[in-house]
């Protein structure tokens, strides 16, 4: 699998790119959350698997939403 993130900070889009080691969509996330410990300030932590969007995490402190955002296909 190619799982990344995508760390945005405040007035500094795209500030790291991290690989994580993960297998599934569920280690992902669990690695999506170790990631944002290791960045306090984050804004926004996109994850992706190769080109897919998993999912993106807002930061709370910020007034975000503090459940992960699941992007997900829908049908017309």
């Amino acid at each position: 699998m190619s799982y990344y993130c995508i760390v945005n900070l405040p007035g500094a889009p795209v500030r790291e790119i991290a690989a994580l080691g993960a297998a599934d969509d569920e280690a992902a996330h669990a690695e999506l959350a170790r990631l944002a410990e290791l960045w306090p300030a984050f804004e926004t932590i996109a994850l992706y698997d190769g080109e897919r969007a998993v999912s993106v995490l807002a930061n709370p402190a910020f007034g975000f939403y503090s459940e992960p955002l699941e992007l997900r296909t829908l049908a017309a």
